[in-house]
């Protein structure tokens, strides 16, 4: 199961990433360009959320963490989606961005925790 824990704190490592790249995009007021950056990284985040996603709903059903659920990594599925996609765009509306980003950061560290507890 420490694959599980491994995916999730890469994936908490690039939801803080799209935090900070979302802060300079705004700053230089100038999106990235999509077939240069976005399209790459993003290929290469949505194959390691994909894995993530498949490993996570295993080891729920082999674990059952009480305060981890498959509504929760659906919602944070699409949220990681969407604020790496987000990072990349000047005109990302801030207050939503900021609402997935703590709602995935908390979601992830809270996987983590399982591991503190053994699960």
């Amino acid at each position: 199961m420490s694959n599980v824990y491994k995916l999730t704190e890469k994936l908490l490592s690039y939801n803080e990433e799209a935090s900070n790249r979302l802060k300079v995009v705004k700053a230089k007021e100038q999106s990235a360009d999509f077939y240069e950056e976005v399209k790459p990284y993003a290929e290469t985040f949505f194959s390691l959320l994909d894995e993530w996603e498949k490993a996570v709903r295993k080891w729920i059903l082999e674990t059952k963490p009480k305060y981890v659920h498959f509504t929760q990594v659906d919602a944070a599925t699409e949220n990681l989606h969407n604020v790496i996609l987000q990072s990349f765009h000047k005109d990302t509306r801030a207050k939503q961005f900021s609402k997935m980003y703590i709602s995935n950061k908390y979601f992830l560290e809270s996987i983590l925790a399982e591991r503190e507890k053994g699960a």
